[in-house]
């Protein structure tokens, strides 16, 4: 199964969000600037294609928006 099927990612403004389909709930949020946004949902929705849902939260869970200046 993949992450996708699981996660919904969803991307307002300067913040980007992870929620679980089944529960509806967030498991995941950070506030960005635009540049972080668009670099880091462009990621996520590459790693939400590949990864199982435990190894997506696994990678994502220590992600911060620093890292996709």
């Amino acid at each position: 199964m993949r992450a996708r099927t699981r996660y919904e990612l969803k991307v307002v403004r300067a913040t980007i969000e992870v929620v679980d389909v089944a529960q509806g709930e967030g498991v995941l949020f950070w506030d960005c600037t635009p540049r972080q946004r668009r670099r880091m949902a462009e990621a996520l929705i590459r790693d939400l294609d590949r990864l199982s849902p435990e190894d997506f939260l696994y990678q994502w869970a220590v992600a911060e928006p620093e890292h996709f200046d």
